[in-house]
């Protein structure tokens, strides 16, 4: 009965180790860096050095939602819409990425985010971009929302396989750096897990 039990044990040690080691390279064929920072299963980041991470989420809810943001620049207290005084940083960036069980489901997630930022933003343009060998939708915005404390932002939208990924960069007016270019350089350096 002991020999089975460590047997068993070690099966599940084994399985468990299986499902959880990292990835050893990437879609775009680069291998994989233990000094990526790891959002989700599926995507490491290079970050660029202006950025610094401020928060990372593992699973928001039971359908594969990650979620991470930085900062760029400085900051100052600000009281927000509920109240609480927070860091207003100079810029901002949110990643948030869905693990989905299909493409469909994928494309829907970023589908729904996309018409969610056109409602909320005053979008003045829009294209298709390849960064880092994925295609994203990007639009670029004014933020005309009385409880927003930015300004103006650019965001991407895309999926790759049964990834969704959003990313949005926001700043408020006196930020001076071309938000496109760092946006750019986040995505260029995302990379996807090779199946």
């Amino acid at each position: 009965m002991k020999k089975r039990l460590l047997f068993l044990t070690g099966c599940i040690m084994f399985l468990f180790t299986s499902c959880v080691s990292k990835p050893q390279s990437t879609k775009d064929g680069q291998k994989w860096s233990d000094d990526w920072t790891v959002v989700g299963t599926q995507i490491g980041i290079e970050i660029p050095k202006s950025l610094r991470l401020i928060d990372s989420k593992e699973t928001l809810a039971a359908d594969g939602l990650y979620y991470a943001t930085w900062a760029a620049g400085g900051s100052v207290p600000y009281k927000n819409s509920d109240g609480d005084t927070i860091d207003l940083y100079d810029a901002q960036l949110y990643f948030l990425t869905n693990e989905a069980v299909s493409e469909k489901k994928a494309k829907a997630s970023c589908e729904t985010w996309l018409s969610a930022a056109k409602e909320n933003y005053e979008v003045y343009a829009e294209d298709t971009v390849s960064l880092g060998g994925q295609s994203y939708t990007l639009i670029t915005y004014h933020c005309t929302n009385e409880d927003n404390p930015y300004a103006r932002g650019i965001s991407a939208f895309g999926v790759c396989d049964t990834t969704a990924v959003c990313a949005e960069l926001v700043c408020v007016e006196t930020y001076t750096e071309d938000l496109q270019t760092l946006l750019s350089e986040f995505l260029n350096h995302c990379h996807f897990k090779k199946d």
